[in-house]
């Protein structure tokens, strides 16, 4: 029992779950019913282990993407509210979503779970502007439910870049080349790579040619939110 019933982030009624939404919020939330399961993208029809057509054509270098919301409002709101008004419970919202999401999807359930965790790294420039980085904040609770270890010292995102939100595709493939290194090597077989939003897959797709390149077999992407080709 709360001595003081946490609110809703939404709409400010008061919840008794250890989620920071209603229960009404909660079932409002866009969700991915169906999705292409190697790049995420949302799918039409209901069938589960489907590819894109464009991931029919030529396949990303990620193996699979899991997602849990469209990110569309009000996981857009959330998101910002995040990520520059350094609203952090939302950060365990994120990570009870995703976990929630992963223990009900068919890939989950299908495939080994990954030897390490790596949260998409910031610049250490953005990271001092921000004080946090919003997909190590994710990863935390994941890790700890999943009992699997989080690595931050793996890559380092060593090119301070424009804002991938502010480019279009084009830009944002040039925006990101060559901007991560490898630190350390990497024993690791199978790796996942978590963060708030997917939008093009820029960022998880130059991750997952660095870290196959430097023999990975198996980069997995559990994502809060996968935006379609035409969000901003």
């Amino acid at each position: 029992m709360y001595l003081f019933a946490p609110c809703c982030v939404l709409c400010g009624e008061k919840v008794g779950s250890n989620i920071s939404l209603c229960e009404s919020c909660l079932q409002d939330l866009p969700r991915i019913p169906s999705c292409c399961y190697r790049c995420g993208l949302p799918l039409k029809n209901k069938l589960n282990n489907t590819l894109c057509g464009q991931c029919q054509q030529s396949l990303p270098p990620i193996d699979y993407l899991i997602s849990s919301l469209h990110y569309a409002y009000p996981v857009s709101y959330l998101v910002s509210q995040l990520k520059f008004q350094h609203h952090l419970v939302h950060a365990k919202i994120f990570a009870q979503l995703l976990l929630t999401t992963l223990q009900a999807h068919s890939l989950y359930h299908s495939i080994p779970l990954p030897e390490i965790i790596i949260p998409v790294p910031l610049h250490k420039k953005r990271l001092r502007q921000r004080g946090f980085n919003q997909a190590l904040e994710i990863a935390r609770p994941i890790s700890k439910t999943l009992a699997i270890p989080v690595s931050t010292g793996l890559i380092r995102r060593a090119k301070y870049t424009q804002a991938q939100s502010l480019l279009n595709a084009v830009e944002r493939r040039k925006n990101l080349r060559h901007s991560f290194t490898l630190i350390k090597p990497i024993s690791a077989q199978h790796i996942v790579l978590v963060d708030d939003v997917v939008t093009t897959g820029t960022t998880v797709y130059e991750l997952a040619h660095l870290l196959k390149k430097e023999g990975v077999k198996t980069v997995g992407v559990w994502a809060v939110a996968r935006a379609t080709h035409h969000s901003k």
